[in-house]
């Protein structure tokens, strides 16, 4: 539109029919004099457009301000309970841990002496508090057996 009209400006001002006489207060204007004119006419809508355009701009930025600003709010929210959060997890996680196998094999005797030792294997699932688990023993004189455990952890 602006190309437009300072086309048919130039064109107007061009020809030498042109009147370039103000019909209402009669001011004369020479060629060169019009052709400056116009040029600030051309120059002036374009700024305006320019502005225009600037000011969409400045409004645009003005609502991403606004949409981060929530956004910020909202991070800063789910930072400050991150703690929180943590520690339930922890809870939830602590409350039923894997539980370990473990096996073991020994040597026992019933007194503080080496009479009558008999060697022993356990196999226990440990939990956090207590384990279960079983037990094969075998004594030089007497015959081999097996037994339950069943241990609570006192610390």
């Amino acid at each position: 539109m602006i190309q437009s009209k300072l086309l048919i400006l130039l064109l107007l001002v061009s020809f030498n029919s042109f009147s370039q006489t103000d019909t209402i207060k009669k001011i004369v204007l020479d060629e060169k004099a019009a052709r400056e004119v116009v040029k600030d006419i051309v120059k002036g809508d374009l700024c305006k457009k320019h502005l225009e355009l600037k000011e969409e701009e400045i409004d645009v930025l003005h609502q991403q301000i606004v949409e981060l600003t929530e956004v910020i709010k909202i991070k800063e929210e789910i930072i400050s309970k991150k703690d929180e959060i943590i520690v339930l997890q922890d809870k939830a996680i602590g409350w039923w841990k894997k539980p370990e196998i473990h096996g073991y094999v020994g040597i026992q005797t019933i007194n503080a002496t080496l009479v009558d030792p008999y060697i022993y294997g356990t196999l226990l699932l440990e939990f956090p508090k207590f384990s279960l688990g079983g037990q094969y023993f075998a004594q030089p004189n007497n015959p081999s057996g097996y037994g339950i455990i069943v241990e609570y952890n006192l610390f």
